[in-house]
């Protein structure tokens, strides 16, 4: 910054009307950054915890003009916002890189608005303060939840390909089912962009338990036997092992576990009722069923969609969640379509 002609602050108070001077004991006492500008751009008033921040003192700043106080590629941002502030507009918290004395780039949060005498705009006065850390701080955040949302992207994909090289019908199920159950939130509402990917997640691997049943069973073209059948009831809870040391950001493991578990406590592995079925389980649970009885089985050919819709809507509300089903029978009726198996 270029210092030249700098006036005494003293001089200054003394040309200063009452309001004037009472805005100038305002701004010196104020542990915030503050500051205050005059219609023409020059600096009336400078606090120490400006100084502090910016590394220029008040001797060398006021009666300057602002500008001279950042980049020449800000000057224009802000010769705009000062034109906006006269125009009686104000300012909240907007971000401004600057450079320090000693040359050090920061980041202040700037926020101002119009001084009145009487009906006359008379300068604009200016909040600031450093929110480097801060920025710097939300960044770091924000490039580690990018990156752990890679790595659960990355584990879901190599379980989801794991689960397709040792059974392909349970991984276009899954797929099949994931779609639907999305389609099915999101006709329901209520589920953020968020909620919604972890329903993803959850559903793409609901069946991985199924590792943990013989590859024999899981192709048997006819009806199981009982200790067949009990061992297939065995993948919800075993996903949830797999699944359980997994640090999802959603609640993953438990959906899993969950979704075979219907509101009447005729599901399992536990018998869970109504609200203590978590609802993304719900839904899945409504998918699948879907899912399932309209496709081609190792053990029988498919049933059709009508077979699957009667299914779950004679269970609306007693083994179904209802709200669940109603959107589920929404999306058929509007006209939507399983992905092909």
């Amino acid at each position: 910054m270029a210092v030249k002609n700098t006036i005494n602050p003293v001089e200054t108070e003394a040309t200063l009307g009452v309001n004037q001077r009472n805005l100038l004991k305002l701004v010196k006492s104020s542990p915030l950054g503050m500051i205050a500008i005059d219609p023409q751009g020059l600096i009336l008033l400078w606090n120490l915890a400006a100084e502090e921040i910016t590394g220029w003192s008040e001797q060398e700043v006021l009666g300057q003009d602002f500008r001279l106080l950042v980049d020449a590629w800000l000057v224009y941002e802000l010769e705009e916002v000062h034109k906006r502030i006269l125009n009686s507009e104000v300012i909240h918290s907007l971000p401004i890189t600057i450079t320090r004395k000693d040359g050090r780039m920061i980041i202040i949060s700037y926020s101002s608005a119009p001084v009145f005498d009487d009906d006359r705009i008379i300068a604009a006065i200016a909040v600031i303060y450093d929110v480097t850390e801060k920025i710097n701080m939300e960044m770091a955040l924000r490039n580690s939840l990018e990156k752990m949302s890679r790595v659960v992207d990355e584990t879901v994909t190599a379980l989801a390909t794991a689960i397709g090289k040792r059974d392909p019908y349970t991984a276009g199920h899954q797929q099949r089912v994931a779609q639907l159950a999305c389609a099915i939130a999101e006709e329901m509402g209520g589920f953020d962009d968020d909620r919604l990917k972890g329903l993803r997640m959850a559903a793409t691997i609901h069946d991985i338990g199924k590792l943990y049943v013989p590859a024999e069973i899981l192709a048997k073209p006819g009806q199981l036997s009982g200790p067949e059948f009990a061992l297939i009831k065995t993948h919800p809870q075993a996903g949830f092992d797999i699944l359980g040391e997994v640090e999802f950001p959603w609640p993953i493991a438990s959906i899993v576990q969950q979704h075979h578990e219907r509101l009447d406590g005729s599901g399992y592995p536990y018998g869970l009722t109504g609200d203590n079925i978590l609802m993304e389980a719900r839904i899945i649970g409504v998918a699948d069923v879907v899912e399932a009885i309209s496709s081609h089985r190792p053990y029988r050919p498919s049933k059709g969609i009508e077979a699957a819709l009667d299914e779950i809507n004679e269970g609306r509300g007693d083994i179904y969640d209802a709200n669940v089903v109603d959107a589920c029978l929404a999306l058929f009726c509007n006209g939507y379509i399983l992905l092909e198996a």
